[in-house]
């Protein structure tokens, strides 16, 4: 029978589940911190977007209830071609940070950057009726 040195500031239930080979350690600070960075950048990405797109419904329904429905039709193409473009980009990104092999927080880190600024700036331009 072979024995492990472990240290003694562990824990009971960590030093037998480290010599079953069950340990689960809790995740690392930097990892904890870019999960926490990509939910606050999400979180404002996506309050943002829900403003625009409130905004937009309204215009065209507004569009739509003053007799011009192809008007208000090409006014929402032009609003989901410009989402689709987006989320192919922030898809590009996120597989290009795959591949120079960074973690799942990071990658969200980094792709909710890239998407944060622009629907921020067009929800205050909005709000603020510059």
């Amino acid at each position: 029978m072979t024995t492990t040195l472990l240290p003694d500031h562990l824990p009971d239930r960590l030093q037998a589940a480290t010599r079953t080979g069950k340990a689960h350690l809790p995740a690392r600070a930097a990892d904890r911190f870019m999960t926490v960075l990509a939910a606050i950048l999400w979180t404002i990405t996506a309050m943002a977007v829900g403003l625009c797109l409130v905004v937009v419904l309204m215009i065209a329904v507004w569009g739509a209830a003053a007799e011009h429905p192809a008007e208000a039709g090409d006014f929402l193409l032009g609003v989901a071609g410009v989402l689709a473009l987006a989320a192919a980009v922030l898809t590009a990104v996120w597989h290009a940070l795959k591949l120079l092999h960074l973690g799942p927080a990071a990658r969200w880190a980094v792709t909710g950057a890239l998407a944060c600024p622009g629907p921020v700036a067009l929800a205050l331009y909005v709000y603020l009726g510059q």
